[in-house]
């Protein structure tokens, strides 16, 4: 008697391939073909795609590099791999971040799941609620893009029934993505928060972002800076601006909303959107630097006494035109009356050999914030602790 190969179907094309959407996230779609072969996204991976399986289901197939899986899904799809990359967020590699070979996303993608800021796969209720065709986008996944510019409102990171976070690989089969795996409810119904006209500001930051990264530039003081190194820069002045506890930046029309809400959240930990809205205003501020250039940024280092140190210390691979402009705005030179102290001279010390840069008085000094020769201070530090 003839037995059928266990997985015969692997060697199958796919019978059904939904149209890629503008911007559609790799999941999302993968996703929807696996609904529309009556089978969720764990069955329709084990069943189609040889040697992947559920496994494939649980880890960010959306940031994940694996040419010769991107080959496998062309091939059952009769799609190019360059329709399939485009899915990918590696596809913006180059533009939003740089990576080399790295297995995570880099601080500019969110992670599909971060307890220390949200769940990851935000999304637009009343952009699903609109879609003929309900489908998750890749900018959604940008760290820069908290709100829906087109409806004025900020994203939702879980169901807004039972407050899980969205897992592909968990829905049950339906006739769209848009059901929590955990309760059933339609995510469509989710009501979002308004951004009212106050807070218009951070619209416009999200878009100018999204804009840069889609021109693959940015006009800065009449100049055209690479997208990469402004979205470099955007993490390391986000995770600066986080780091201040008493943030001075007094033509920021949003300054009193960030104070407000940091209040509270030091106060309690919100298991709501606070830190969806701290995420919105760190963005508002990063792209609030950037305008009337260096006007802006100028007043900034100023009202928070900041340091040449304080924009580059721990920050790496730092764009060329990054560390001119702040060698421009906060030169070494000018803090050569600054107080250093031991600590500082040991810290940069140890952070030069943890990275395995070679420790000299000069290499110390550029850590550390001041001139290697003229800080008489620095180099008394220095020298007695090279002695």
């Amino acid at each position: 008697m003839y037995k059928r190969k266990r997985n015969w179907i692997e060697d199958y094309k796919f019978h059904i391939i939904p149209k890629i959407l503008p911007d559609e996230l790799l999941s999302s779609w993968l996703t929807r073909t696996a609904f529309a072969h009556s089978r969720t996204l764990s069955l329709f991976t084990t069943t189609y795609i040889k040697n992947e399986g559920a496994n494939l289901s649980r880890i960010d197939l959306d940031f994940r590099y694996d040419e010769q899986l991107f080959a496998i899904l062309a091939d059952k799809s009769r799609l190019s791999v360059s329709e399939i990359l485009k899915m990918s967020l590696r596809n913006e590699e180059g533009y939003l971040f740089a990576c080399n070979k790295c297995l995570y996303p880099p601080k500019q993608i969110r992670k599909l799941l971060d307890k220390r800021t949200h769940y990851g796969l935000m999304f637009c209720p009343i952009c699903l609620r609109e879609d003929k065709t309900p489908y998750f986008r890749k900018q959604w996944r940008y760290l820069f893009y908290n709100a829906c510019p087109k409806h004025q409102v900020y994203l939702v990171d879980r169901c807004g029934g039972c407050f899980e976070r969205i897992r592909f690989h968990k829905m049950a089969l339906s006739d769209a993505i848009v059901y929590c795996h955990n309760c059933g409810r339609d995510l469509r119904k989710t009501r979002p928060k308004k951004v009212n006209d106050k807070h218009r500001y951070g619209i416009q930051a999200v878009e100018w972002f999204e804009t840069g990264l889609k021109n693959g530039y940015f006009i800065i003081d009449h100049e055209k800076i690479n997208s990469l190194w402004i979205f470099q820069a955007f993490t390391n002045l986000y995770a600066m601006l986080k780091s201040l506890k008493n943030l001075q930046l007094s033509n920021f029309p949003l300054l009193h909303e960030y104070q407000e809400l940091q209040a509270k959240l030091s106060k309690y930990n919100s298991k709501k959107a606070s830190l969806i809205y701290e995420n919105f205003l760190l963005t508002a501020m990063v792209y609030h630097l950037f305008q009337n250039f260096p006007r802006n940024f100028r007043a900034f280092i100023k009202e928070n006494n900041l340091t040449h140190r304080d924009f580059i210390h721990g920050f790496k691979n730092i764009p060329f035109w990054y560390l001119g402009i702040i060698q421009d705005l906060v030169p070494v030179e000018n803090k050569i009356g600054r107080e250093i102290s031991e600590s500082e001279v040991i810290g940069a010390i140890n952070y030069l050999k943890q990275n395995n840069q070679k420790v000299t008085q000069q290499s110390v000094a550029h850590v550390v914030g001041c001139h290697f020769s003229i800080h008489k201070q620095f180099v008394k530090i220095y020298q007695r602790r090279a002695d």
